[in-house]
């Protein structure tokens, strides 16, 4: 079980510290912490509900211990989302800052959870959850291949800026780190790169992983510093990186191996990383898939099979037959592949923009208006009208008034690709991860 596999990683180094800014725990003392509170842990599975990121860790921990069933939720869902998870995934009990509560009388289980690790919902916050269901061999595959290609150590200092209910920071930002060794400090306030840079300066980090937009914002703060931050390691993933925030990533972190890598929850979640070898001459490609999966590419959409693919959906059947079908895990992505073997990832399908026929991604027309110096953030999407064609929104960040932001567009877009209508906002909707978001093709 995940439990045994990463006791042994972390009594490796026992006294290193795990620290929330108030708060900091040695490795062995959240292994005591998780085998005393697991003890008192008897039911099938226990949604997680905390403010602070180390006791999410404490209580997940104990629930690895136990082998029961964690569900990670957020006081930043709102209530009416984390009441659709929890009736989604028929949660009785949740671990608080108060302890364990039952919340509603005891459920018979619907599914078989004796290997189930953890459910991850994967929806956004307006539409209906989807619990994956991630086993602990799940886990122990992925960090396996994680391990093998990130060059982190027990001298690295790592600094989580995101949310451990997210699946990409849950198993490639914190399990990762106690497989290795590393101090871990977490600070989980939003999307904030000026404060994000500050703390990691102070503390000294390391490896830090983020999102190609934050990073971009990071790098031009730290291009203007007196004393700019060195970092060791950097990890980009949740959007497609383009050639622009390369060059500034590059141009702020010279010597730092940055990996682009890929994810989604439905594979605990790495699918691909990039080599920092190659991220200077193909920043846009996420690499190769991890050595425990297949990819492959067709009718343009990325599919992946392998033993760190989720169990299924939880209590939900027919999404499970549509994602997973003859063991190959359909994942919503657009993608292409080249004769290496690297594999590019364009949009999700839902958010493709067909237009006269034409298949539009719109993070190629995102990537290309903010290679403009006086745009700041831009998104991209389609609304079906009476005809077949979709016509093309975009909500732009910019001092630019809406006749400049179309003279831009002329310039940079495909005849087929210009927006017919432009919004001049301040500033885009993010996640708690600095990820767009993208609800109802972008209104």
């Amino acid at each position: 079980m995940l439990y045994g596999f990463l006791k042994e990683k972390m009594l490796q180094y026992p006294n290193q510290v795990i620290s929330n800014g108030t708060e900091s725990i040695t490795y062995r003392e959240l292994l005591e912490y998780a085998e005393n509170f697991g003890k008192i842990l008897t039911e099938d599975k226990y949604g997680l509900l905390f403010e602070s990121d180390l006791d999410t860790a404490k209580a997940l921990m104990s629930c690895l211990y136990a082998n029961k069933t964690a569900v990670l939720l957020s006081k930043r869902y709102g209530e009416a989302h984390t009441k659709r998870i929890v009736d989604t995934v028929n949660l009785s009990y949740l671990i608080t800052d108060d302890g364990v509560n039952q919340i509603a009388s005891a459920k018979d289980e619907c599914e078989d959870l004796s290997d189930v690790a953890l459910i991850m919902c994967t929806s956004g916050t307006t539409g209906m959850p989807k619990g994956a269901m991630i086993t602990h061999n799940n886990l122990i595959t992925n960090l396996t291949d994680i391990s093998k290609y990130f060059g982190i150590d027990c001298k690295d200092h790592i600094l989580i800026a995101r949310p451990l209910y997210h699946c990409a920071v849950l198993t490639g930002e914190f399990l990762i780190s106690l497989c290795k060794g590393l101090q871990i400090s977490f600070m989980t306030e939003g999307f904030v790169p000026a404060k994000i840079l500050k703390t990691a300066k102070e503390i000294r980090v390391t490896t830090l992983c983020g999102t190609p937009t934050l990073l971009y914002h990071l790098s031009g703060i730290n291009l203007r510093a007196n004393e700019p931050l060195i970092l060791k390691n950097i990890a980009v993933s949740g959007e497609c990186m383009t050639q622009t925030v390369a060059q500034v990533m590059r141009k702020a972190f010279p010597n730092t191996d940055i990996y682009n890598v890929y994810g989604l929850t439905e594979a605990s979640p790495r699918v691909t990383y990039l080599p920092p070898s190659e991220f200077d001459d193909n920043p846009t490609s996420v690499g190769f898939p991890l050595e425990s999966l297949k990819a492959k590419v067709i009718d343009n959409e990325l599919l992946i099979s392998g033993s760190s693919v989720m169990k299924g959906y939880y209590n939900n059947s027919e999404a499970t037959a549509r994602a997973k079908q003859n063991e190959w895990l359909h994942t919503g992505d657009v993608a292409e592949m080249d004769k290496q073997g690297r594999i590019y990832i364009k949009c999700r399908k839902d958010n493709m923009i067909i237009r006269a026929g034409m298949n539009i991604y719109p993070q190629e027309i995102e990537n290309a208006l903010k290679e403009n110096d006086n745009i700041t953030d831009v998104l991209a999407f389609g609304v079906k009208n009476d005809t077949v064609s979709e016509k093309i929104y975009i909500k732009v960040v910019t001092s630019l008034n809406k006749a400049e932001v179309y003279n831009i567009c002329k310039e940079k877009l495909l005849s087929y690709e210009l927006p017919d209508v432009i919004d001049i906002v301040d500033e885009l909707p993010r996640n708690a991860s600095g990820k767009v978001i993208r609800n109802a093709k972008g209104n």
